[in-house]
Order: C-alpha cells, then structure tokens, then sequence
C-alpha cells in the first residue's frame, strides 16, 4: 500500500490488490458489450444528428474527480471503442477550457435520439402518405411517386399501378 500524501497519511489503496498493483478488472460480458455497441452506434447517430448544429461531443459528471468531462464525439467513440477492445476504458483528462454550450448531457442526448428515432418511425410513413396524396390529386402516376418516395428515403404504400388511398 502507498500513503497519499494529500489525504492526511491514509492509506491509499483503492483498485489495487495486495502486492500494490492494479487490481485486474473481470472481461466485459456480453451484455455488457452490446450494451458498449449500442452507444457506439448512438454516438455515431448523434455526431452526425448534433455536430451540424455547433454540439461537439457530451458532458459526463465524474464521480472520482468530481468535475464534468466534456468530451467531443470522436473521443466519445474512441473510448468506447478501446473499452470493448481493451475491457477498460482509457484515463481521462477533462477538456481544455470547454465551452458549455456546445455540449449536451448524455442523457439529453440519448433522450433526443430516441424522439427522433420514433418520429422517423412514426411520422416519415405519416408523411409519404400525405406526399402520395397530394401528388396524386395534382395527376402524378403511381409509379412516379413512388420512385420519388424511394429517391427521398420515405416508405412506399404505393405499388405498381396503385394510386394512393386518402
């Protein structure tokens, strides 16, 4: 055990085992590791979401060094990468003079992600088939909105020869 001088002479042991060396952390279950993926992906999803927008990365509060870390979306991804490649996140230092602004909390993030996820999911069918509608009644053929709906990325109810129902 080593003394932290800044805590008064307490023995300074936490982590480590009893020959004084760090303490070797269990693999990442599998769980856990999907769990890792999961957030790889969403971090991907917010960079290209949120970066247009002026936010640069996520805030975290550190509970071992009680301060946030701000961290932009690469390094976001990289740390997250090293931990499922490595099973330990790598150290952390906080940012150089951050600008709060330009961060979100992950948890503000994740929230943001999820509603917009859902819109797509619910709405963007909404959408198509107020689209198909609307150009139907201006004399469109089906295959025409169609092939529109499929350049737009939206959902396509309407088929061959098939003209929207509204």
């Amino acid at each position: 055990m080593t003394s932290n001088p800044l805590d008064g002479g307490a023995a300074y042991d936490v982590g480590m085992d009893e020959s004084g060396y760090p303490e070797e952390e269990a693999p990442l279950g599998d769980d856990e590791r999907e769990a890792l993926q999961n957030d790889l992906v969403d971090v991907e999803s917010l960079k290209a979401l949120l970066a247009p927008r002026g936010i640069k990365g996520a805030v975290f509060y550190c509970p071992d060094c009680d301060e946030d870390h701000y961290l932009g979306w690469d390094l976001l991804a990289g740390n997250l990468k090293e931990l499922l490649e490595e099973g330990e996140s790598p150290m952390h230092e906080p940012a150089f003079d951050p600008d709060p602004s330009e961060y979100v909390s992950w948890d503000y993030a994740r929230g943001l992600l999820d509603g917009y996820e859902n819109f797509s999911d619910e709405a963007l069918g909404e959408v198509a088939d107020q689209l198909s509608v609307e150009l139907t009644s201006r004399g469109w053929p089906g295959a025409d909105i169609k092939s529109l709906l499929v350049r737009l990325d939206l959902p396509t109810a309407v088929e061959e020869g098939q003209e929207p129902q509204g």
